[in-house]
């Protein structure tokens, strides 16, 4: 508590009558994150274009309708002329100069050897595959935004405890000032203590600087204008031992789950390379209206109707589609492979944090530790340097120590919750999503 009351009268001499900071929880740098950031909305809106194209695919099973209209004058027509036996000749026009044909025409494929069903599936496929890779956008947007947020943390109490360095140091100035008032310090130690003072102050300054570089980043990544002040509006549990064993990585991972869907990609693509094989049967019907029409010889408007199918077969003689259709092959093996890889890498990686985040827990645990027993003894040293049995010099000395272990232990705090969400992103864990 003492820090907190500390880190807020240095935020308040920082402000200097400006507007409070504007307070802010991990849940909400969470959600404002995946709002404002560009890559997870080119990720989204790729996603999007590919369920469309899935919905492209899809449609091809349904019938096709065709219509077409043309009107056209001849300023000449042939004409066919017949000499008669007794010498007359008879013509007639062969055509006419007006033409008006209309034709609509419906077709529906009934056997294309799978290439229908194949371009669905893989559109299916690579559909999930986007998806996955905008899922993974986001769990990259949530653990750089929980990164900035504790590491806007970290520099909150390291600001503190360079705020806690520099009341000290100041005690200890008066205190040597006292004691060289009464004969019992000399010009040396008043030295020492204002060298002890300008170093105070500039641990503070660069406290501060490093606060407000924390809260620039963090404020662009959440949309916020970078003259904002932000303030961290809770304090994180303590840390609490890792003792469970390593958590298997969810199936749901994206990166896990983009490498089945390449596997599936790759699948269907051998299937849709291998539908070259097999003819492609289309039906159709059609109608047809104008003038002449099917009547040449008659001015006059009518129609007709029209049904068959049609059958299309071809093949290449230097056997390119069994060639394609063993290229999708050994692609189809590659794509496992790398299946298999990335399995192997999330469950390596997830295993190497999760041993970083034990050796952090010890750090914490050690930092406390340290920070207990020289705050003890710097409590102790004041009380000997008061009564005159400790010198001043030592006393700086057990001071700078009390530093150092105080920035330690705000380090090694804010540094376990980083550790602790990039667990959670290598792991797959929902856990990422989640604030306090």
């Amino acid at each position: 508590m003492n820090a907190r009351y500390i880190l807020l009268a240095a935020m308040i001499s920082l402000t200097g009558g400006r507007a409070m900071p504007r307070e802010l929880s991990l849940k909400e740098a969470l959600v404002m994150a995946e709002s404002h950031s560009h890559q997870l909305k080119a990720a989204k809106a790729e996603a999007e274009a590919f369920r469309q194209e899935l919905k492209a695919a899809t449609a091809e099973r349904l019938p096709t309708v065709s219509l077409s209209g043309v009107a056209s004058y001849k300023d000449e027509v042939p004409k066919l002329e017949i000499q008669l036996p007794t010498g007359q000749t008879f013509s007639r026009d062969f055509g006419f100069n007006e033409t008006y044909q209309a034709d609509l025409r419906l077709s529906l494929p009934l056997f294309a050897g799978g290439k229908i069903s194949g371009g669905v599936a893989l559109a299916q496929a690579a559909r999930d595959y986007h998806e996955a890779l905008s899922r993974a956008s986001l769990d990259e947007v949530l653990l750089v935004a929980r990164v900035g947020y504790f590491s806007l943390y970290r520099a909150n109490r390291l600001l503190a405890a360079a705020a806690a360095g520099l009341e000290r140091a100041e005690i200890i100035s008066r205190d040597v000032q006292s004691l060289f008032d009464a004969g019992a310090a000399d010009s040396v130690d008043l030295l020492e203590v204002r060298l002890l003072l300008t170093d105070a102050r500039l641990r503070r300054r660069s406290a501060e600087s490093m606060r407000r570089q924390c809260q620039i980043e963090l404020a662009v990544m959440l949309g916020l204008d970078p003259s904002e002040e932000l303030a961290i509006s809770f304090e994180p549990p303590p840390p609490s031992s890792p003792d469970s064993g390593f958590t298997a990585i969810d199936e749901d991972k994206p990166e896990l789950a983009a490498a089945s869907s390449a596997v599936r990609m790759s699948r269907q693509a051998l299937r849709l390379s291998r539908s070259s094989y097999f003819p492609t049967v289309v039906a159709f019907g059609g109608y047809s209206w104008g003038k002449p029409n099917i009547d040449p010889f008659h001015d006059e408007f009518n129609d007709y109707l029209t049904v068959g199918a049609t059958l299309s077969w071809s093949f290449n003689l230097g056997g390119r589609p069994i060639r394609s259709a063993a290229a999708a092959g050994h692609r189809l093996r590659t794509a496992e492979h790398q299946f298999n890889r990335t399995r192997e890498r999330l469950e390596r990686r997830g295993r190497v944090a999760l041993e970083n985040l034990r050796l952090t827990f010890d750090r914490f645990e050690s930092a406390s530790e340290n920070f207990e027993t020289a705050r003890d003894n710097y409590r102790l040293a004041g009380v000997k340097h008061r009564q005159g049995v400790l010198s001043s010099n030592r006393l700086l000395e057990i001071e700078a120590s009390l530093q150092e272990t105080e920035a330690s232990l705000a380090s090694a705090r804010a540094e376990f919750y980083i550790i602790q969400s990039q667990y959670y992103y290598e792991i797959g864990s929902r856990k990422l999503r989640e604030g306090w």
